[in-house]
């Protein structure tokens, strides 16, 4: 039911264009009376013959107009003939489609099945579903072309709105004074005039929705025909060998056409009239070349085609799931190698195009006029190339349908089996496919045998599985490896009180040891033979040549410190810019680790060919000294006896090493005392808490005492010196 929006809509629409219509014919003088008739409408025809045939020139002489507004003229113009001629055309094409849609209605109507045998039912069917598809296919695509008419129509009848509503305004404005405004009038008429041709044509839908019944109708039509052609449908044996004949008389008639062709060619250059045309010649002996080259391709799509048929007979003839998810496999195998031939045609038809074109623009090029000899010999060139090519591309889409025929026949054998039958199908395949991928060859290896005390190379496949196989136990047994030789660590650490460097040298190379014989059992149980490694060796040396080097010098630095133990588990060390303790020792690197918790990780071989300052490496006891400024005139000797005996006191200070203190230098400004004690590293704070508490009992035990630091004392005349800033 009509909204009263659009049937104002479509009341403004009728007398928008009504009165656009008017306003085309009507004069530019005043407005007369009602009963006066409209003039008849221009022939945009004649107006736009004379306007091209008189040229911008003389236009201009007639009418002040501009290049651009003559250039408009004409195109408006010409859009008014298009939009007509569309609009007549239309009108024509309704009256058919509106016959034939009856007709496939009275068909409906009266539809019987047909009658069908054996032979002749398989083909019917497969009409059938292709007609649906076809109609479906115009359904969708007619649908889509109304949203877009839609949005068109829109478009025009709001600039058919602008346009009307500027002409209005000019011609409210009166008569004309001057030939300028007269022309600015009729090229705004003209406008008019276009907006509402393509307005016409934008809005009439009678056309599209006469199409839509059509298709919608053979729609019907073909659901009808499926349903009473899908229950009697088959594949006899007899119906194979009458399709598989047919092909066999195909490739008989491509060997004859062959020879044909092949005749041509010998004869071509008494045959070829521009035989002084070496460019025009060296084109057209092409085309019978390319003829060859063509009949070749369709020979291979019709052993495709008979493959195909053989794997449909299969599908349609096929009673458990195996073996039809077998032909229909067979068929997805066939159509894979189908989809390669695509982008060949379009490349073939491509290439024809321009040789074609480039016959014209040679024959163009030469004096006129071209002998008739030559143009018909280039003409049937061409033309022979181009049927043979529209003959390939005929029968590739020939195929395609076939293809969608027999995916379609796929897909409802599966739905007739049921779903217990089409899971077993589907397990079947997957077995099927996984094992296939198991027993993949990867490479053939040759292993001697020795027979009869002769030596016999005997082939040995190496296949996915086996690889695989053989992954999963090095993995698994990687793993396993890892952890017994932690286990191993630990008991014997805990029975043989070993440190911490002797252990990581068990649990290393029991780990590497497991791995080697693990590797040998992996090879072992998949059957690769360790001959493998021989043929690999030189691949493998040229990789530690050029990419492993390092990795492997770090390697055999590792097992070198681990061994000669140069550096262990605990010792404080330097190297280069890093210091901190030694927390690991790898086989690839050594983890430092500062005082502030950052772990460094540095290679082995920088650690051998680099200068290592291990504070630790004898022992873990270490020296560290305190600088103690007094001011000129302290009680020295006392202040050294107090310190001494800080020293002395403290808990932390080893006892088997004595402390000292030395007065180590008179400077400028106070007495320098320098104080020495030792400390076991191991304990914890050896480095910062231990030489801090020192300090501030030294700080508060002079302080007790009276006796005063050594000042900074400057003449006042010199300036401080200044320190380069620290970056």
């Amino acid at each position: 039911m009509a909204t009263p929006f659009l049937s104002a809509l479509k009341n403004t629409r009728a007398a928008l264009a009504a009165g656009a219509l008017f306003l085309l014919t009507a004069p530019c003088a005043p407005a007369q009376s009602p009963t006066t008739q409209p003039p008849a409408e221009p022939d945009y025809q004649a107006l736009l013959d004379t306007a091209t045939a008189q040229g911008f020139a003389a236009f201009s002489q007639l009418q002040p107009a501009t290049e651009d507004e003559y250039r408009e003229y004409i195109h408006l113009l010409s859009q008014i003939v298009e939009m007509r001629a569309i609009i007549q055309d239309n009108e024509e094409s309704l009256g058919i489609v509106r016959g034939r849609t009856a007709k496939i209605l009275a068909q409906i109507e009266s539809f019987k099945p047909p009658a069908v045998s054996p032979d002749t039912s398989l083909g019917l069917y497969d009409e059938a579903r292709l007609n649906l598809w076809q109609a479906e296919n115009w359904i969708a695509a007619l649908e889509k072309i109304g949203d877009n008419r839609t949005a068109q129509a829109s478009k025009a009848f709001d600039d058919l709105k602008s346009a009307q509503q500027k002409l209005q305004s000019m011609q409210n404005g009166g008569q004309p004074a001057n030939a300028s405004q007269a022309w600015e009038l009729q090229l705004q008429q003209t406008r008019v005039a276009a907006a509402l041709a393509e307005q016409s044509v934008r809005a009439n839908t009678a056309l599209w929705s006469a199409e839509l019944e059509i298709n919608k109708a053979r729609q019907q039509l073909a659901n009808l025909q499926i349903a009473a052609l899908k229950p009697v449908a088959s594949f006899p044996a007899n119906l194979l060998q009458s399709l598989l004949d047919a092909v066999d008389k195909d490739e008989e008639s491509f060997d004859a056409q062959i020879a044909q062709i092949e005749a041509r060619l010998k004869s071509f250059p008494t045959r070829n009239p521009a035989a002084g045309d070496e460019a025009l010649s060296a084109v057209l002996l092409e085309c019978p070349q390319n003829e060859i080259q063509l009949l070749d391709y369709r020979r291979v799509l019709l052993m495709v085609r008979s493959q195909i048929l053989q794997g449909r007979f299969d599908l349609w003839n096929s009673t458990d799931g195996p073996s039809l998810d077998r032909a229909a496999q067979s068929i997805d195998d066939r159509a894979q190698d189908v989809l390669v031939w695509q982008p060949l045609i379009a490349g073939f038809r491509t290439r024809f195009e321009q040789r074609r074109q480039k016959v014209e623009t040679l024959l163009a090029a030469r004096p006129q006029p071209v002998p008739a000899a030559i143009s018909d010999f280039a003409g049937k060139s061409i033309d022979q190339e181009g049927a043979a090519l529209s003959a390939w591309e005929n029968e590739y889409s020939a195929l395609t349908q076939l293809i969608s025929l027999c995916k379609a026949d796929a897909g409802e054998k599966c739905k007739a089996l049921g779903l217990a039958k089409n899971l077993d199908a589907a397990a079947s395949t997957v077995a099927s496919q996984a094992a296939a991928i198991w027993n993949t060859e990867l490479f053939t290896l040759s292993e001697s045998v020795v027979v009869n005390g002769q030596i016999v190379q005997s082939p040995s496949s190496v296949t996915l599985g086996m690889v695989l196989v053989a992954l999963a136990i090095l993995i698994a047994g990687g793993i396993a490896s890892q952890a017994i030789a932690r286990w191993l660590r630990a008991r014997l650490t805990a029975r043989l009180q070993l440190d911490a460097n002797t252990g990581a040298i068990v649990e290393t190379f029991t780990h590497y040891l497991l791995l080697i014989v693990i590797s040998l059992i992996a090879l072992a149980v998949v059957r690769i033979p360790i001959t493998i490694f021989a043929l690999l060796g030189g691949a493998a040396a040229i990789a530690v040549g050029f990419g492993a080097q390092q990795l492997v010098n770090n390697l055999i630095s590792g097992i070198i410190l681990l061994f000669e133990r140069p550096i262990r588990i605990g010792d404080e060390i330097d190297v280069g810019t890093y210091s901190g303790t030694v927390t690991a020792v790898g086989t690839r690197c050594c983890k430092l680790r500062r005082n502030d918790g950052v772990e460094i990780l540095i290679p082995n071989s920088v650690i051998l060919q680099s200068t290592v300052l291990n504070h630790t490496l004898s022992d873990t006891y270490a020296r560290k000294e305190i600088h103690v400024n007094l001011a000129y005139g302290a009680p020295v000797e006392k202040a050294m006896e107090l310190i001494l005996g800080i020293l002395k006191s403290h808990p932390d200070l080893l006892k088997t090493k004595d402390p000292n203190v030395f007065l180590a230098n008179f400077g400028p400004d106070a007495i320098d005392l320098r104080a020495t004690f030792w400390v076991d590293q191991s304990t914890s704070g050896s480095g910062t808490r231990i030489p801090s508490e020192i300090r501030l009992a030294i700080y508060n035990g002079l302080n007790s005492a009276g006796i005063a630091f050594g000042l900074a004392t400057r003449d006042p005349a010199q300036p401080p010196a200044v320190e380069p800033p620290v970056h």
